[in-house]
C-alpha cells in the first residue's frame, strides 16, 4: 500500500511538471532577472555594469517617478471607489428582481470580455473634440462642445478613469450580485417584518454580509488599476505633459522607448513592493472590517 501511495504521489508530481515549467520560465525566472537587472546600469547596445543601489537612489529623487506614483494612486483610488460604489448600486437594483435581468447582466458584462484596444479606440473617437459623440451630445443640450478630453492635461486622467470604470463595471457588478445571492433571504424578510427601512436593511444586514465580497472586489480592482497599461497607451500615450503616466507606463517608457532596462527594472521592483504592501495592508484592515459569519 505504501509503495502504491508513493507511486501515485510521484505520478501526480509528474502531472505538475508542464504547468510548473511554464510558471518557472515565464514568471519566476523573469522576476529574479528583473530584480538582478535593477542593480546594473543596463542600456541597450552597451555592456551592463554593476552599480548597486544607485538606480534606486536616482529613482527616489526623480520628479517623474513621484509624479507617476501620485497619478497611479489617484487613478487607482478613483477607479476602486467610484467603480465599486457604482457597481454595488446597480447590483442591488438588478437583485430586486427586475425584468430581463439576464439581458442587463450580459450587456453590462460585455465590455469586459471585449479587447481593450478595440474599445479604447472607440472611446478615443468618442472623446474627440467637436466631432466625437460626447461633444455632439453636449452641443445638443447647449454645453461646451469643443472639450479636449484626452488632450487637456486637466481632463486626460479623468477621461482615463471614466473609460476604466466603464470597462470593469460589469465584472465588478457580477461579483457583487454573486455576493448578494449568498445573503439569507429570511434575514431580510425578518427585518421587513420588524419594520426596518431599506436603508437600515442595507447597513445592518446587506453591507456586513457583503464585506467578504467587497474585500475581494477592492483587492482585485486595486491590483488591476495599478497594472493598467493598454488603455493608457491607446488613449493618451501617457500624456499630455505626462499627466497620465502611471508607474506601469513609466516602466514601459523607460525600458522600451529609451532602452534603459536597468532603470526600468528598478522601477518595476519598487512597483512590485508597493502592490504587495498595499494588498497586505488591505488584508490587515479586513481583519476588523470584514464579517465572515459565525
Amino acid at each position: 500500500m505504501k509503495m502504491t501511495a508513493r507511486s501515485d504521489e510521484r505520478q501526480g508530481l509528474w502531472y505538475l511538471v508542464p504547468s510548473a515549467s511554464i510558471l518557472t520560465v515565464f514568471w519566476i525566472i523573469p522576476i529574479f532577472m528583473v530584480f538582478g537587472y535593477s542593480f546594473f546600469h543596463f542600456v541597450y547596445g552597451m555592456d551592463p555594469h554593476f552599480v548597486g543601489l544607485y538606480q534606486y537612489q536616482q529613482l527616489l529623487i526623480s520628479p517623474l517617478f513621484w509624479q507617476s506614483l501620485r497619478i497611479t494612486l489617484i487613478f487607482a483610488a478613483a477607479v476602486v471607489v467610484f467603480g465599486s460604489t457604482l457597481s454595488l448600486i446597480f447590483a442591488i437594483l438588478l437583485f430586486q428582481g427586475i425584468r430581463a435581468v439576464g439581458l442587463f447582466r450580459a450587456l453590462f458584462f460585455l465590455p469586459y470580455v471585449m479587447p481593450v484596444v478595440a474599445t479604447s479606440t472607440v472611446w478615443l473617437w468618442m472623446f474627440q473634440p467637436s466631432v466625437g459623440v460626447i461633444d455632439r451630445i453636449f452641443a445638443l443640450v447647449g454645453l461646451p462642445s469643443t472639450i479636449g478630453w484626452v488632450n487637456d492635461p486637466n481632463l486626460a486622467l479623468i477621461s482615463l478613469i471614466i473609460y476604466t470604470i466603464w470597462f470593469s463595471f460589469g465584472f465588478t457588478m457580477l461579483l457583487f450580485m454573486a455576493g448578494l445571492t449568498n445573503i439569507p433571504g429570511e434575514l431580510l424578510e425578518a427585518a421587513q417584518v420588524d419594520g426596518a427601512s431599506r436603508w437600515r436593511q442595507f447597513w445592518q444586514i446587506i453591507w456586513p454580509l457583503l464585506s467578504p465580497t467587497t474585500l475581494f472586489v477592492v483587492v482585485v480592482n486595486t491590483i488591476n488599476a495599478f497594472q493598467t497599461f493598454t488603455q493608457i497607451y491607446a488613449l493618451t500615450r501617457g500624456g499630455p505633459l505626462n499627466g497620465t503616466t502611471t508607474l506601469t507606463y513609466l516602466i514601459y517608457q523607460t525600458g522600451f522607448n529609451y532602452f534603459h532596462f536597468g532603470e526600468a527594472s528598478a522601477t518595476a521592483v519598487v512597483f512590485f513592493l508597493l502592490i504587495t504592501a498595499l494588498t497586505g495592508f488591505q488584508f490587515w484592515v479586513s481583519r476588523k472590517a470584514v464579517y465572515y459569519g459565525g
